[in-house]
Order: C-alpha cells, then sequence, then structure tokens
C-alpha cells in the first residue's frame, strides 16, 4: 500500500468517526442505550463461549441465561434452596450469576477462614455495590468503608463493645431493664384487662430493640413503648424488606452511583418505577435528617459539663473520644453520621427477629418455655451483667437460637486475584473425584453461608438441624472444635469472623438475655392462628405463610401469638 493510499484512508476513517461523533451528541441517550446494549451483548457472548473456571465443581444446573441462580440466591423465599446445595452438593458448590457468571456457595470452614480472615481484604473483599449501597444508605459507617478507614473507624469504637467497659457500666444493665418493662407494661396494656390474647409480638420484639439500640446505643429515646410514633420508627420498618426486593438489582448500584451529580441521583430515585427504589429513597431522608438532629443534640449536651458526665451510650464515648483523639485520628461529622445510621440499622432489626424468633420457639416447644421459666423464676429483681450470663439455660437458649436460626443467611466476597484455597471438607467433584482445594479465579463471586456452616452436620453432628438448647449444657462433639470455624462467637458464624465481623454482638447477647429474662417469667406463650413463614428479606422476618413478594402482595410482617399474664 502506497502512502498516498494509507494517508487517503486515515482522512475517510476520521471522516466516519466524526460523523459518528455527530450523530452520538445529537442522541446521547439513544446511542447510550445501544453501546450499553452492546456492551451486555458482547459480555453475554464472551460468557457463552469462555471455558468454565470450574468444571469438575458440582452444583445445580444453570437456569436461565440473564438471572442464572441469582433469585434462587438473593430473593425472601430462598431459604429452602440453600439448604439443598448444602444437602446435595457439600460445603462448596457452584451457581451461576447473571449473564453466566460462575459463582461459590460456600460453608466450609476453612474456606470462609482465608476469605474472611486470613485474606480478608486483600485478596477476598465485599463486591462494590455493597460500600455503595451502605455509603448511599447510611454514610460512611463501619459497613460502608474498607481499608484504612475502616480500621480507624474500627479503632475508635472496639473499647465500647468490650466485656470490661460493658461490666463497668452499671447504667447500661439498668437501662435495657428499664426497658424490658416498659415492654413488659405496654403488653399487659395490649392485653386490654383480659388474662390471654393474641397479640403481634412482632411490633412489641421491633419497638423495644429500636428502644434499647436508640437509648443505650445513641442516647436517643423514640418513646415508642409509652406510644409516641415517628415518622422514623414507621419508616425504618420497611428498610430490610424494600432492600431485599431490589437484591436482584444491586450489581448495577455501582454505575448508578456514578451516574451525575448528588441532585441527579436523588431525582432517578424519586422517579423510579419500582415502589421499592423510592421507598428506599424515603426511607434514607428520613433518617438523614434524624441523624442530623440528634448529632446537632449530642454536641451540644457533650458541651455542658453537668450533662456530659452522664453520658455513657455508644455515640457520646464515641464522640468523647474523638474530641480527645489527634487531628489526625478524628472521625469527619460524615462518618460520625455513618455510625450512628449504621449503629440503629444494624442493632434494630438483627436485635429484633431474634427476639421474634426465640418467642416464636418458645410457643412451640412448651417443655423448654417451662424449663427456662423455672430457672428464671429462681432469680429476683435486676441481674447484674454476670449473674445474667451465670443462668445456664437462658444462655445455652440464646445461643442455640442464634446458630440455628441465624438472622442473616450469607455475606458475599468477590476474588481480587486468583487463589488456591483449601477446604476442611473435601467434596465430591463431577467426575468423582475429592476436591480439597479450589483455584478460585479473578473476579469470581463467593457467597459464605452463614446459615449452612451454622447447620453442617460434618462440624455439629448429626443432629445439627435439630432445635436443642441443651447441646449447650453437654461437652459439644470433637468435631466442632476440630472445624476451627473462623466465628467469633461459640464456634458458629452468627456474627461472621475476621475483621469485618460484627463489633457489638455482646451488646446484642446481653439485650437479647435481658428481655427474654423479662418476658418468660411474667408471660407464657403460646402459637397463634396464623401460620408463620421466615422470609430472608437481608434479616429473616416473619410473614404470613405462603407470602412470596411483600411489595407486590402489600403484606406487612408480624407474629401473632397467644400470650397469657401469669
Amino acid at each position: 500500500m502506497s502512502h498516498l493510499q494509507q494517508t487517503f484512508d486515515i482522512s475517510e476513517f476520521q471522516k466516519l468517526l466524526d460523523t459518528a461523533m455527530a450523530a452520538v451528541q445529537a442522541r446521547p441517550i439513544g446511542f447510550s442505550v445501544v453501546a450499553i446494549a452492546s456492551a451486555l451483548g458482547g459480555y453475554s457472548l464472551k460468557r457463552l463461549l469462555a471455558p468454565s473456571a470450574y468444571p469438575n465443581l458440582d452444583g445445580p444446573p444453570r437456569k436461565d441465561f440473564l438471572y442464572g441462580h441469582l433469585k434462587d440466591v438473593v430473593m425472601p423465599y430462598n431459604i429452602a434452596f440453600h439448604d439443598s446445595l448444602q444437602d446435595t452438593y457439600g460445603s462448596v458448590s457452584k451457581v451461576y450469576g447473571s449473564f453466566g457468571s460462575e459463582q461459590l456457595f460456600v460453608s466450609d470452614p476453612r474456606f470462609m477462614h482465608e476469605v474472611l480472615v486470613k485474606e480478608a481484604d486483600t485478596v477476598f473483599r465485599h463486591p462494590q455495590y455493597f460500600y455503595d449501597i451502605n455509603n448511599a444508605a447510611f454514610g460512611l459507617g463501619l459497613t460502608s468503608c474498607a481499608g484504612h478507614m475502616h480500621k480507624m473507624q474500627r479503632k475508635m469504637l472496639n473499647p465500647v463493645f468490650t466485656v470490661k467497659h460493658m461490666k463497668s457500666l452499671v447504667s447500661l444493665t439498668e437501662t435495657f431493664y428499664s426497658i424490658a418493662n416498659d415492654m413488659k407494661r405496654a403488653m399487659i396494656k395490649d392485653l386490654g384487662g383480659t388474662r390471654t390474647k393474641e397479640i403481634d409480638m412482632l411490633r412489641w420484639c421491633s419497638s423495644t430493640a429500636l428502644e434499647l439500640i436508640g437509648t443505650a446505643g445513641i442516647g436517643h429515646s423514640f418513646g415508642i413503648l409509652h406510644g409516641v410514633e415517628s415518622e422514623y420508627s414507621d419508616a425504618i420498618k420497611n428498610f430490610f424488606p424494600a432492600l431485599a426486593q431490589i437484591a436482584p438489582m444491586r450489581s448495577l448500584f455501582p454505575v448508578v452511583y456514578r451516574m451525575g451529580p448528588s441532585w441527579l441521583q436523588e431525582k432517578l430515585a424519586e422517579w423510579a418505577p419500582n415502589a421499592a427504589i423510592r421507598e428506599m429513597k424515603h426511607i434514607v431522608d428520613v433518617q438523614e435528617r434524624q441523624a442530623q438532629d440528634i448529632l446537632s443534640q449530642k454536641k451540644k449536651a457533650l458541651n455542658d459539663a453537668n450533662k456530659s458526665k452522664d453520658m455513657n451510650d455508644i455515640m457520646s464515648v464515641l464522640l468523647k473520644a474523638n474530641m480527645e483523639a489527634r487531628e489526625e485520628d478524628r472521625l469527619p461529622e460524615d462518618q460520625l453520621i455513618g455510625q450512628m445510621n449504621t449503629l440503629i440499622f444494624a442493632g434494630h432489626e438483627t436485635t429484633s427477629g431474634s427476639l421474634t424468633r426465640t418467642l416464636h420457639l418458645l410457643a412451640s416447644h412448651t417443655a423448654i418455655q417451662d424449663r427456662l421459666q423455672a430457672e428464671l423464676q429462681e432469680t429476683s429483681g435486676s441481674l447484674s451483667y454476670d449473674e445474667l450470663n451465670a443462668l445456664p439455660y437462658l444462655d445455652a437458649l440464646c445461643r442455640e437460637v442464634l446458630r440455628l436460626y441465624t438472622p442473616s443467611l450469607y455475606i458475599e466476597r468477590v476474588a481480587l486475584k486468583d487463589w488456591l484455597v483449601p477446604l476442611r471438607y473435601p467434596v465430591k467433584g463431577k467426575d468423582g473425584s475429592l476436591i480439597s482445594e479450589i483455584h478460585v479465579r479473578k473476579g469470581t463471586k463467593i457467597y459464605v453461608s452463614i446459615k449452612e456452616a451454622n447447620r453442617s452436620r460434618e462440624t455439629w453432628g448429626e443432629d445439627a438441624d435439630e432445635f436443642k438448647p441443651e447441646r449447650w449444657l453437654r461437652e459439644l462433639p470433637q468435631s466442632v472444635a476440630d472445624a476451627r470455624t473462623p466465628g467469633i462467637y461459640s464456634s458458629m458464624m452468627t456474627f461472621s469472623g475476621g475483621p469485618r465481623s460484627c463489633i457489638g454482638f455482646k451488646f446484642s447477647i446481653l439485650e437479647m438475655k435481658i428481655v427474654l429474662s423479662t418476658l418468660v417469667k411474667s408471660f407464657k406463650f403460646a402459637p397463634g392462628s396464623i401460620d408463620i413463614d421466615w422470609l430472608a428479606c437481608i434479616v429473616r422476618t416473619p410473614y404470613t405463610a405462603g407470602t412470596k413478594d411483600v411489595f407486590a402482595e402489600g403484606v406487612s410482617p408480624h407474629m401473632p401469638l397467644v400470650v397469657t399474664a401469669i
């Protein structure tokens, strides 16, 4: 080809490029849609033609190409699917995500240790949408940041949640007992002068959990147990159900989150055709206003020496420590608001769900309820931290509920690079051979199954699926110790493990024990008139049996139980 021909070809190409750019500028939205569709088409074709990254790892056959098993894993009715993966394929199985992507569903102790502890954040980290969604919903709290910022926040908060600190605050247990007794009085009022009545216990457990984390966590009483209704307490109830409804679309969030200025993002959320997205926008707006007001009040009170000396809630302790820290270690205001929002949401729904689940179980297991009641009747008045934890059957009950009925089913991670991960429990490959290690490919999504790890027969024995509080009153099987499960609480994964484990789990267990000890001494619980299914709305939530789509069906969660005053 001559130099002249080469020049001509290049100039012709430049003309075509200029024409194309002019067309894009004239119709940017239309061409953006075409570009996105072309990119998705190319990505899909690549997925279809690419060889399997895990050719010998077994799992259920791929369903439709668009979603794969995504809805089976993340939607509220997913619990049976999770159990089937563990029961059929063992502690590691392969599932399919959107556009044919291969993902791992894991409950193996050694695999979990590698992901959550040993190589946490260096090789395995949360998907980007986890940080973005939490940042948009709560601000820059523990759940929405990583790296140095996460370490600094954790360092600031760790001392507040130690057993030593909790035991030193006599006012903490007194506050919890005061709120538990408020709940008891509210329930007596709900009985309306009768001795026995069917009551929605989710309502009272949710209100009490919010008041517990509000008063002890951020030093603010919402007043719900005294009949005060607020926009915040109404809005917070729908947060996780709304988030669960949009879970299949969450991978798109990082794109939308970076699309234009914040005002445009807010408008897009307001105009969204999906009701759950609009509800999420409303909830975030309400909580932002609430957090700003509370933080402003707390800062003003902390500047008053007479008031500040009695402020021992978690946020007040954090604010005091922040004021005394070196300037380079201090958390800015947006991170303080993020901590406040994160504390409320993390501490409210999980505690509410665990309390409601325990009462549901006690109602169905009268012998267990009677045994617990007999132990509690031997006590009198408010108990200290040590006295409460010295009650063996109450402790056994709480451990078993938290083991078998975890509030959250799984946590997610993504591999940042290729990595060889060993297994504690080898799994059978498609060719019949035993697989003792998995070569995890860069970009692979991993579902770390909390629930399935806690019901593993290889770890917990053949009765792992059975609700048996008494298992904690005797020596656990040697297999529990041998498994070396990386959880931070009682060899279970309920509160996760590693640097991103639940920082407030001791706080939550104390709340649970105090409320249960107060209620079971005062009431008997029996099954209500409506059958209940627990749906995985991010955290497990009770709905009328048969409910599938809580938004489309317009239903609310509830837990009707027959309550009898003793």
